[in-house]
């Protein structure tokens, strides 16, 4: 046999798809005829499209080309094979030679538009598929799929440039010429999504999937379109098909934790964004979200480990700054929250919710008139934020201007009829302004929104107490108390209601619940003691005056309340040593009057 017959078996073996046995006939060829350039490019097409072994396709193709300088074919594979390898000039350099060698080398200028595509040369790139598609369209043999192919990329870079209407007209013309082409449909899906068509781009997912069961992106895609439509349940399902095909699909992993997200199954998405980072370490989003999702669930130094990470890949990324302040305020970092919204209005100083984060972050320093200037900014550029009204309620509010806090208030009700936290605040100002009634009415209104409020409850209990609307107090603070029942300020309001209403046993049983919770205020062991006095429990009376006069040692009722518990235990000696310290306390106080009348108490012992 010689090299033309090892060359021609080569041809069939490779027909048959007996790769390894072609590569060893065209082996064959070129070791009887080492200048064979026919062999050494079937060779490299062999490696390069069977293989994926481009470094030595291009070898082959190298030597096909040193013999051949004219070997249009073998420029056109080799650029292929450079294209593969991401060497993107150097493959539109080959396909520059392929075509000034034989000018009607149609696939050339659709593999170099891919080329231009990659470099993001996107006017180049539509000149060559436009070139692409009148060279086949002319041929009498032209395949369909070709033209097909030329119109979808084609389609592909106009998207790329924002020619949307363009795009899908190319797709629907690869779809003239070639019906079964599943990515067609695909990409002309993701533009309907775009657009805001959801069912149609459900329709067009659904024809590829059709055409290619496997087309993972299609299942992908028409899970963000299930997504849009909020029905979770199918974007999961179409998520979990796309994985099952392709493990390694990042934007499957984060699209699905989005969902989870959503859906507040918090810990599965947390799972599903680390996968997509272990797949893709440099996606911010995937950090951004996965910090928002930890923020949720209180663990705000893992959010902002995750905000710093975006930010180290991304440092203009103006939202995730945001994050990170409402982060650190949360861990009590106002200064570094007051930095990061600094920076993020650095980057966008129309962003209104970034003057209402530092607002937010002035307030908690204690600079209230510096956050009122924030959300005045703030509503400068959009006068509708009903957050900032609110926020800046809380403001005025700290600096007694009440009325000014009814009236942000106000307007924040009217942007959003169903803010319940404003309304309640707006209680609050009203309650200080001695409109108890008006207060009242906001609770109510609060809680007709938000059953579970707990700060509506707590003060609507208070403005019943200041109207001495005892029961009423009592029944709001154990409303407040089944939402939070680990709150000493609850149960202490809770027993002086009770001790209001001379339920001193009751009175007691609260107080020792707030007790128990937490030991520290003082004046939770000196009621107690008073309403163990009441009782006649002396004993347990003087107890607790001891933990109370502990906790606050110039507290001279505390003193005298003691001095009466002394009296009737019959130690004369105690007594007055209790009233003497009251008396000089209040004789330090400049209470002349409460002074006088304990003298005078003393000398009648």
């Amino acid at each position: 046999m010689n090299a033309e017959d090892f060359f021609n078996q080569g041809l069939n073996q490779n027909l048959q798809g007996d790769y390894q046995a072609a590569i060893a006939a065209y082996s064959q060829a070129i070791k009887l005829n080492p200048d064979y350039p026919e062999a050494y490019h079937n060779l490299g097409l062999i490696l390069s499209g069977q293989l994926k072994d481009y470094r030595n396709a291009i070898a082959n193709f190298n030597r096909a080309i040193e013999i051949n300088p004219n070997f249009a074919t073998a420029y056109y594979n080799r650029a292929n094979a450079r294209y593969f390898l991401a060497d993107y000039e150097g493959a539109i350099a080959d396909h520059n030679v392929a075509l000034q060698i034989d000018p009607n080398l149609a696939q050339s200028y659709h593999s170099r538009g891919n080329a231009y595509f990659a470099l993001e040369n996107y006017d180049k790139a539509i000149a060559d598929y436009i070139q692409t598609i009148e060279m086949s369209t002319q041929l009498a043999d032209n395949i369909n799929i070709d033209i097909a192919n030329a119109y979808h990329n084609r389609g592909v870079t106009l998207f790329e440039c924002g020619d949307r209407q363009g795009a899908i007209a190319d797709f629907q013309q690869a779809l003239q010429w070639h019906p079964h082409f599943a990515a067609a449909y695909s990409n002309r899906g993701n533009i309907h999504h775009i657009l805001g068509n959801y069912q149609e781009a459900i329709a067009d997912h659904n024809q590829a999937l059709e055409l290619d069961p496997n087309l993972a992106e299609a299942y992908h895609n028409r899970g963000n379109a299930y997504y849009a439509l909020a029905d979770y349940q199918s974007a999961i399902a179409d998520y979990n098909h796309a994985l099952k095909i392709n493990p390694n699909f990042a934007g499957a992993y984060y699209n699905r934790g989005l969902v989870l997200a959503h859906l507040k199954n918090y810990h599965e998405a947390i799972e599903d964004f680390n996968q997509a980072l272990k797949l893709n370490p440099d996606d911010v989003q995937a950090y951004s979200e996965r910090g928002l999702v930890r923020s949720t669930l209180e663990d705000y130094q893992g959010a902002i480990a995750d905000y710093n990470q975006a930010l180290q890949e991304n440092p203009t990324l103006a939202l995730v700054y945001g994050f990170r302040a409402n982060a650190r305020r949360r861990l009590g970092d106002y200064q570094g929250a007051i930095e990061d919204s600094n920076r993020l209005l650095q980057l966008n100083p129309n962003l209104a919710e970034g003057y209402c984060d530092r607002a937010a972050a002035r307030r908690s320093v204690g600079d209230h008139k510096g956050a009122i200037k924030d959300y005045d900014q703030a509503l400068q550029i959009n006068d509708k934020l009903a957050a900032a009204y609110y926020g800046r309620s809380i403001a005025r509010e700290a600096l007694q201007d009440l009325q000014g806090a009814i009236d942000d208030n106000t307007q924040a009700i009217k942007l959003v009829p169903d803010f319940s936290q404003a309304y309640c605040n707006r209680g609050n100002a009203r309650r200080l302004l001695g409109d108890e009634q008006g207060a009242l009415a906001d609770y109510n209104q609060a809680l007709k929104i938000n059953p579970d409020l707990i700060e509506a409850y707590y003060n609507r209990g208070s403005t019943h107490y200041a109207l001495e609307a005892y029961e009423s107090a009592i029944a709001d603070y154990t409303q407040a108390l089944q939402i939070n029942p680990q709150s000493a300020a609850f149960y202490s309001d809770r027993a002086n209601a009770r001790y209001a209403l001379e339920d001193y046993q009751r009175a007691i049983e609260d107080y020792s619940r707030a007790i128990a919770i937490d030991p520290s205020f003082a004046e939770d062991w000196y009621n107690r003691g008073r309403s163990r006095s009441l009782l006649g429990d002396l004993q347990g009376a003087l107890a607790d005056l001891n933990q109370a006069l502990q906790r606050q040692p110039n507290w001279a009722s505390a003193y005298i309340l003691r001095a009466d518990v002394y009296r009737n235990l019959g130690d004369s000696q105690g007594a007055i040593a209790d009233f003497q310290k009251s008396a000089d306390l209040y004789h330090q106080e400049g209470n002349i009057q409460y002074y006088q009348q304990i003298v005078e108490l003393i000398e009648q012992l």
